[in-house]
Order: structure tokens, then sequence, then C-alpha cells
């Protein structure tokens, strides 16, 4: 396994999907999204990074295939190998890849990879309340606003983000 600091930037993580097949990046179910993670006392967050030169990472498309996320919380590796088994049983792509990918995780709590099912978008990943949940998913830039909120690390999110209230990219630093 090796493991090294990497400060990407989010187009990075937007060629692990190139166009989306009917993805919503909206959320009209109206449920309330979930809590921000709480910061753990623990020692300094161990980053994992998957994605290495022109690989985007690692690619799970079942349940069986978590294991693949060598070094992963146990937790974060169960979400990713649930969520790739919910696309696969749900997906009507009969001739792309249907799957999710990781690209870096932190042991604290968070993580970017893509969501694929014949196209798809970038994800960003986070530990709330105890439970993991996709926090932003988009095919442009990540969200200030949700980077800000969740506390995302620049690790994890890169250096850059949309705001929506300026309606322009602006730099975001966060340890």
């Amino acid at each position: 396994m090796t493991i090294r600091l990497v400060a990407g930037t989010a187009a990075a993580v937007l060629l692990l999907s190139v166009a989306a097949c009917g993805s919503d990046d909206s959320d009209d179910s109206g449920t309330a999204s979930p809590a921000p993670a709480t910061p753990t006392a623990s020692a300094t967050p161990e980053l994992i990074t998957y994605q290495h030169g022109g690989d985007p990472g690692v690619q799970v498309e079942t349940l069986g295939e978590k294991a693949r996320l060598k070094g992963a919380p146990d937790d974060f590796a169960d979400f990713i190998g649930q969520t790739a088994q919910v696309l696969a049983e749900q997906s009507t792509c009969s001739d792309g890849y249907v799957g999710v990918t990781v690209a870096v995780v932190r042991s604290d709590g968070f993580a970017r990879g893509g969501v694929n099912d014949c196209g798809g978008y970038a994800a960003l990943w986070a530990r709330t309340d105890s439970a993991w949940a996709e926090i932003d998913g988009t095919q442009e830039m990540w969200d200030c606003s949700t980077l800000e909120e969740y506390a995302v690390p620049s690790d994890v999110a890169g250096s850059d983000c949309w705001d929506s209230a300026a309606n322009k990219r602006r730099d975001y630093q966060h340890a």
C-alpha cells in the first residue's frame, strides 16, 4: 500500500467521469442533509491515495469488491461496497462502467471519488453521525458552502471551489 499526501483539484476528479447518463445533482427528496462529521481526538489523520498517474483510483462494482480498498476504514469500505451493489442492481446500463471509484480516503472520515452508471459524477463522502454519506456530487467544481459546512480537508477536496453566492471560483484551504 502506498500512502502519500496529495493536494489534487476537483478537476482531476472530474476525469473519472466524462458524461452523465441522466444524473441529477440536486436532492429533491426533501430529506435533511446529514450533520457534519465530528472530529476525533486521534492522531494525525492518514490519507490513503488510490489515484496514481492516469489511474482514477480503486474501482468497486459489487459489495464483494470492497476488499480492494486496502487500508480504508472498514465502515467506509462497507459503505462503498453497498453503494456499488445498489448501483449494479438498479442500473439499466449494458455497455459502460457501473460502480464507484475511490481516489482518496482519510482515516478521520472524508473521501473523494466518482459514481458511475454509464456516465457519472465526482463525489465527496464524509462520515456524519457515525455513518458515511455522500455530501456533494457534481460534474463541475465542489460547492464552497458544502466544503465549509463539513470542513472537508483540502487534501481531499482540492484547493478551489465554486462560490454560488458570488458566482465565481475561489480558493479553498482547510487542514
